[in-house]
């Protein structure tokens, strides 16, 4: 978005808030142009137009710049997927899998951050925590999705701060962090990528294993029903 586009937008806001102190007078208005010049310059003026008017049509009150990149998140960010939207795939999924099944490696069925959460609680422990979501009474308690919800929202947090910086802004930030970053970053880095392999190692080897243990399951369930089909031939 270019200056221009700035002075367009904001004489919207003026026309549209005409009463708000935020606009007493022209220096006023030129550092609000100013501000959203600089913090738009990255984004769409048909998105950022988009989001001011739907801004316009349901506030009383004239927006931050805040609150536009909030809409314009919503708008343009279909992949942030919200907490609620992943506890209900996560727990469907719980509730349609098998007892043996283990999903040591969730991020071949879920985004990054949703497997994540599910990484930080435990699979296991989320599928115990949905066996027993009821208590003695038949009160639901929620745990099950309290503790993805807890291990989740940062994750959905991080990504949406993250998206509503301009992508200027965002390298500046990563370019001076690693100027800054001394020897306990760099041994910090180190260690995390070592770990990252070996947790990528033991993932797929469990990965294999619950492969293997569900193939013997198969194979059991198969000889068993063979077994029975004999025993009823002999009693025929």
């Amino acid at each position: 978005m270019t200056r221009s586009d700035a002075i367009k937008l904001v004489g919207l806001v003026v026309t549209a808030y005409p009463n708000s102190d935020k606009f007493s007078d022209s220096a006023a208005i030129d550092n609000t142009v100013s501000l959203w010049a600089e913090f738009f310059t990255d984004d769409d003026v048909a998105v950022v137009a988009m989001a001011l008017k739907k801004h316009i049509a349901i506030s009383k009150w004239p927006p931050s710049i805040a609150e536009i990149k909030e809409i314009m998140l919503d708008i343009c960010s279909p992949d942030i997927i919200t907490p609620s939207e992943a506890w209900a795939v996560v727990a469907m999924h719980i509730d349609t899998s098998s007892e043996y099944e283990y999903l040591t490696d969730p991020a071949r069925i879920f985004p990054t951050a949703i497997a994540n959460a599910i990484l930080a609680v435990g699979y296991r422990t989320l599928r115990d925590l949905r066996c027993r979501r009821y208590d003695h009474s038949g009160k639901k308690t929620g745990l099950d999705r309290v503790a993805f919800l807890q291990a989740y929202e940062p994750e959905y947090e991080r990504m949406r701060k993250n998206a509503v910086l301009p992508a200027s802004l965002q390298m500046a930030i990563s370019h001076t962090q690693d100027a800054l970053s001394g020897e306990s970053r760099q041994l910090f880095n180190s260690t995390k990528n070592r770990l990252e392999a070996k947790h990528q190692k033991k993932i797929a080897f469990y990965h294999q294993l619950e492969h293997t243990n569900h193939m013997k399951h198969l194979e059991a369930s198969k000889n068993n029903a063979l077994s029975l089909q004999d025993g009823e031939k002999e009693e025929n």
